[in-house]
């Protein structure tokens, strides 16, 4: 299955918070990623958010080529609750990054860092791992404030009866990408998707 066919799944909801769970519950039944750990970290750098590992673990025997897929999802032990459920579900939707945007080495990983947080992504020849890592939080917003949801609070937010900051409470999901996404989901959503 497709990172298409988790946002339709989710699409529908309307009760939030969305469970963190549930989402990494469809990854493992829909995709070949089924085991994905959860490993909280000291963070040495406040940029550090989260990271993944894909790893393939032999199954056979020796010198055969069968092996489960392992996934493992890092994020920052001391994130605020709501950082942590973006960070988790952001990381663990590299699971549907296509090969040309993922990073599997280390001189991959100190490409990417910089690549991030430059003007370099203005550039359209810009490191495509970076541009998939700069929109990843709007595609984990697309399934933890989808489409149904998403729309019945921007109309309470346009009609002035909640707040950004009591719908990003609602939510459990930082308060700024709450904004951006009640704004421009109808439409990103779409592109990110690949509708």
């Amino acid at each position: 299955m497709s990172y298409q066919a988790l946002v339709r799944a989710f699409s529908k909801i309307e009760e939030l918070p969305v469970p963190v769970d549930q989402v990494l519950d469809w990854i493992r039944e829909n995709t070949d990623h089924k085991q994905i750990d959860l490993h909280p970290v000291t963070r040495k750098r406040k940029a550090f958010r989260g990271a993944f590992r894909r790893m393939g673990v032999p199954t056979g025997a020796m010198y055969s080529h069968d092996f489960d897929i392992r996934t493992q999802v890092l994020f920052g032990e001391d994130l605020a609750p709501d950082w942590k459920r973006l960070v988790i579900v952001k990381e663990a939707l590299h699971v549907f990054d296509p090969q040309g945007a993922r990073i599997d080495t280390p001189d991959g990983v100190r490409k990417l860092i910089p690549a991030i947080i430059t003007s370099e992504l203005l550039n359209a020849a810009a490191f495509a791992p970076a541009i998939n890592d700069y929109l990843g939080p709007f595609r984990a917003m697309a399934v933890l404030l989808p489409r149904a949801a998403r729309r019945k609070l921007a109309k309470a937010r346009d009609a002035e009866t909640r707040s950004t900051s009591e719908i990003a409470t609602y939510a459990q999901l930082p308060e700024h990408y709450v904004d951006i996404w009640l704004s421009i989901g109808d439409s990103a959503e779409f592109e990110l998707a690949g509708f």
